[in-house]
């Protein structure tokens, strides 16, 4: 989930174009809704980022764990953001944090190593 478009259409496409398959949400109930709509077995990863309108990181986390919580115990999440102490808004737990602007190497080896070559 990004809520700039040019940055989650960037992502979209360079991970479409190496194979992985991409849901891409501009806000959290976003996401919500096209998670409702899938097989949670199809999740390799989660990309959240912690600022965004309408449903934002930390009320996403919270909706999923009451609406979803196998996804929060079996597939990763990773949160994005530009702040320094923003994750404090959140206490569930995830599985690692980019820091804006992320490093696209590093971002390529959590998608590989999560979802495989």
């Amino acid at each position: 989930m990004e809520d700039d478009e040019s940055v989650r259409c960037g992502l979209k496409m360079f991970f479409e174009g190496e194979g992985y398959p991409v849901l891409a949400a501009k806000h959290g109930q976003e996401a919500l809704d096209l998670l409702g709509k899938i097989s949670i077995e199809k999740l390799g990863l989660i990309l959240l980022d912690f600022k965004m309108p309408v449903m934002d990181g930390p009320a996403f986390l919270s909706a999923l764990q009451q609406e979803n919580p196998q996804i929060l115990v079996s597939i990763p999440i990773f949160i994005i953001t530009a702040g320094n102490n923003d994750t404090h808004q959140t206490t569930i737990k995830t599985t690692g944090i980019l820091k804006k602007p992320f490093d696209m190497a590093e971002l390529f080896r959590i998608v590989t190593l999560h979802c495989g070559a």
